[in-house]
């Protein structure tokens, strides 16, 4: 059971961010505001977590600098601020599908910026290098396909009213424009571009980042 673990969480990780996918269009179609609800999600988070965070490692808290400050500050902007409240409009242009779908491009992304960055290399001579090209071209062709190609509409015997629009003429105007579509898709790619950046800053720190960018 020891060794299924690891594959129970990914799954279970998933299963929440679908959810999260499914309840975030819902909030937008029903009119709410995008970054008033990246707000009220960062600020519950941060009550919830934040007295966990002094129980568990208040004891061996390091001292902040400027420097180090500045870097929170910056890797916050980016992968959180930025990412999400651009995600928010790309998933109030498109559907919660089409999110969870591109939002499975983000390891191919984090690698092509790792990459980019000389944090990690491709050899295609090697069978891992084959299989990584191959990984990035099945995972990008399922995303285009959901990106640009809308089937017809599928409702399910328990289709709840939870999962349907809140107006009919706000999908009208909204995702159902091909333009605002196409542009909520370019939208869902910067947000996951952001996401992945802040990733690679994660691993490689702010300093060797610029140190990337100068030598690229």
């Amino acid at each position: 059971m020891g060794k299924e673990k690891p594959y129970l969480v990914v799954i279970l990780i998933q299963l929440i961010y679908s959810g999260m996918f499914l309840l975030s269009k819902k909030a937008f179609d029903g009119g709410m505001n995008t970054c008033i609800f990246v707000f009220y999600r960062q600020a519950a988070a941060t009550l919830v977590l934040l007295p966990f965070a002094f129980i568990i490692e208040g004891k061996d808290l390091p001292p902040l600098s400027f420097i180090t400050f500045c870097k929170i500050f910056g890797l916050s902007l980016l992968g959180i601020t930025t990412s999400l409240n651009i995600h928010g409009v790309a998933l109030k242009y498109t559907s919660a599908s089409l999110a969870a779908a591109v939002s499975n491009c983000l390891p191919v992304i984090t690698f092509f910026m790792a990459c980019l960055l000389r944090y990690e290399s491709v050899k295609l001579q090697t069978s891992s290098g084959i299989a990584k090209i191959t990984g990035i071209v099945i995972c990008m062709g399922g995303a285009a396909t959901m990106a640009f190609f809308k089937g017809p509409e599928l409702r399910l015997l328990l289709h709840h009213h939870l999962l349907s629009s809140h107006d009919q003429l706000d999908v009208a105007q909204g995702s159902g424009s091909s333009s605002i579509w196409i542009k909520g898709v370019f939208l869902m790619l910067l947000s996951i571009t952001c996401w992945g950046v802040w990733i690679v800053l994660h691993s490689g720190g702010s300093r060797n980042f610029f140190q990337g960018v100068h030598c690229f």
